[in-house]
C-alpha cells in the first residue's frame, strides 16, 4: 500500500511532529504539510497530487476541518482517512463541550472512509454511530525520552490544566502530598524536566459534575468530588513512562489493554479518595516508586513508541 499523510504545518515543537517524522521513515508512506489557506477553501493539494497512492490520510487540527467546506478529492478513488487525536471530545467534556458531537457530521461531510482515533473506547463509540474507525494509540518519542540515572524525588504534573487535573492535584495537596506543576517548558526540554521526578500525574478522568456547574467544586473537598475513569490516555502517559516516571492515572480501560498494571508499571485509581490513599503510600516508598518508573520505561520502549505507531498505521488503513 502507498499512503500519503497530509499533516498540520506545526509552528512550534509538538509531539505530533515526532509522529510525522517516524511516518516519513516508512518506505510506503509519504508525508506532506497541509496548505491551511487551501484547506480553508476545501482543497488538499493540486491536480494529480494523489496519483499513485492507494490512500490519503489527513492529520490536521480538527477545527480547521470543521470550518472548511467539503473537501475536493479530485476524483481520488482510494481510501480517504482522517487521523485525529482529539475525537475524545466528541464524547467527553474533559476540554470543554465545544466539540461535543462534532466529529461524525464532519467525517461524513468530507466523505472520509475511515477515522483513525487514539482511543479504543472512542473507536467503539464512533463505530456505534456508523463511523468506520480504527484504534492507533498515542505514544512517545524514544529518542527524546529515556530512563536516565540520577537523583529523583517527588510527584509532578504537566499539560493542559483541565478541570479533572486541577481537582486531582488539589486532592493531593489538601492531603499534604506535594505536586509540582511543570507549566511553561517547551516540548524539547520536557524529558530533562521529567527526569527529576519519581512519578507524574497523567489524568484524563471525567468529572461527574456537569460542565456548567463546575464552578461550585471549589467549595468541596477535592477527594470527595465524584469522577470516573476517562475514555483514553493522553501522550503524557507514554512520555512520563519513557522518562522513567511512574505514570499516575485514572484506571482507563485503554490502559489495561495497553499493558499498564497498577503497582507494576503504573499507579491507577478510580476515585480521588483512592488517588490520595495510594499516593500517600507510594510517596513513603521512593525506592519502590522508582522501580515502577523503570518498569514503565521498559514497557513503553518495547511497544509504545511513535516508531511502533508509524509501523502499525499502514495495516490499519489497508484493513
Amino acid at each position: 500500500m502507498r499512503l500519503i499523510v497530509i499533516h498540520h504545518p506545526y509552528d512550534r515543537p509538538r509531539f505530533e511532529q515526532d509522529f510525522v517524522e517516524r511516518l516519513s521513515e516508512r518506505p510506503e508512506i509519504t508525508v506532506a504539510a497541509a496548505d491551511l489557506a487551501a484547506l480553508a477553501e476545501g482543497r488538499l493539494a493540486g491536480d494529480g497530487a494523489f496519483a499513485g497512492f492507494d490512500a490519503v490520510a489527513v492529520f490536521v487540527a480538527f477545527n480547521r476541518l470543521r470550518s472548511a467546506p467539503a473537501l475536493d478529492w479530485q476524483g481520488f478513488s482510494g481510501r480517504r482517512v482522517l487521523i485525529d487525536h482529539d475525537a475524545i471530545q466528541n464524547y467527553s467534556d474533559i476540554a470543554g463541550d465545544t466539540y461535543a458531537g462534532a466529529w461524525p457530521p464532519a467525517f461524513r461531510r468530507h466523505k472520509f472512509d475511515l477515522l483513525v482515533t487514539s482511543g479504543r473506547a472512542v473507536r467503539d463509540r464512533l463505530e456505534a454511530e456508523g463511523i468506520r474507525a480504527a484504534w492507533l494509540p498515542k505514544g512517545f518519542e524514544h529518542t527524546r525520552f529515556s530512563d536516565t540515572p540520577g537523583p529523583r524525588a517527588g510527584l509532578t504534573s504537566y499539560g493542559s490544566a483541565y478541570a479533572c487535573r486541577k481537582v486531582s492535584e488539589r486532592a493531593l495537596r489538601e492531603a499534604g502530598i506535594a505536586v509540582e506543576r511543570i507549566d511553561t517548558v517547551l516540548y524539547p526540554q520536557l524529558p530533562a524536566e521529567l527526569s527529576r521526578y519519581l512519578a507524574c500525574l497523567a489524568v484524563s478522568s471525567d468529572l461527574e459534575t456537569p460542565h456548567a456547574a463546575r464552578g461550585e467544586l471549589a467549595q468541596i473537598a477535592a477527594r470527595r468530588i465524584a469522577m470516573r475513569p476517562g475514555l483514553e490516555p493522553m501522550a503524557k502517559v507514554f512520555e512520563a513512562a519513557g522518562a522513567g516516571c511512574c505514570p499516575v492515572a485514572d484506571a482507563m480501560a485503554d490502559l489495561a489493554a495497553l499493558g499498564f498494571r497498577d503497582g507494576k508499571n503504573a499507579v491507577l485509581f478510580r476515585s480521588h479518595d483512592e488517588l490520595v490513599e495510594k499516593m500517600g503510600w507510594w510517596m513513603q516508598r521512593p525506592d519502590a516508586l522508582r522501580a515502577l518508573g523503570s518498569a514503565a520505561a521498559r514497557h513503553v520502549r518495547d511497544g509504545h513508541s511513535w516508531a511502533h505507531r508509524a509501523a502499525a498505521l499502514p495495516a490499519l488503513v489497508a484493513g
